[in-house]
């Protein structure tokens, strides 16, 4: 069959596994040096280089901070939008295909504190235990959602909120067979240099 040239076909992008364990042996860090950079476990990392665990945005945030490099060498990362994001249009950001999804609601501007998201639990999906600097709020949208805050077990459905501080160990999962939707606004991961970060602050 003849190529149609007005078909454009993306190259398949390196698991994050891979993408992470090459740049880590890039920079010659064992995996102890890394979780001490990074603040994640040995054990931990290990999984995500064997693609056995699916970090979160922040892990990978924490990852690229601790091998100075962007977060979008591991996932694709769109461009800013400006102060508003329109239903129709708005990016979806994923770690791993089969993982949970992040439709970003928030805009970027300078001085810009907290991140907003959508973010779609498959079902039976279980995210990783997590703990750093920030407060969160969920509302569950959509299906059912059971948090874990410093051992204090959360059972949420549609419409339940919950705001904690994140420096709290915390972990979620949706216990059902179809997926829960939650919106998320918190201390979260930034996408984009901001305007008022200079080339020389990023080096």
């Amino acid at each position: 069959m003849p190529n149609d040239p007005s078909i454009q076909i993306e190259p398949e992008r390196p698991a994050v596994g891979a993408l992470l364990r090459a740049a880590r042996r890039s920079r010659d860090y064992t995996l102890q040096e890394l979780s001490s950079r990074s603040n994640l476990s040995i054990g931990y990392l290990s999984q995500i280089e064997r693609d056995i665990a699916t970090p979160s945005l922040g892990s990978l945030s924490k990852l690229a901070a601790a091998l100075s490099v962007e977060l979008g060498h591991f996932i694709p990362i769109p461009n800013a939008r400006g102060l508003i994001t329109r239903a129709k249009d708005r990016d979806t950001i994923w770690v791993r295909e089969g993982g949970m999804t992040y439709e970003r609601l928030h805009g970027e501007f300078v001085g810009a504190s907290f991140s907003a998201f959508l973010i779609t639990l498959p079902a039976g999906f279980t995210t990783e235990t997590d703990q750093h600097f920030g407060e969160e709020f969920v509302e569950v949208r959509s299906g059912r959602v059971l948090f874990d805050v410093d051992g204090q077990d959360y059972d949420l459905g549609v419409g339940d909120t919950l705001h904690f501080r994140s420096d709290l160990r915390h972990q979620a999962r949706n216990p059902d067979l179809q997926e829960t939707v939650l919106f998320w606004l918190g201390n979260g991961p930034k996408f984009q240099s901001r305007p008022d970060i200079t080339a020389e602050q990023q080096s």
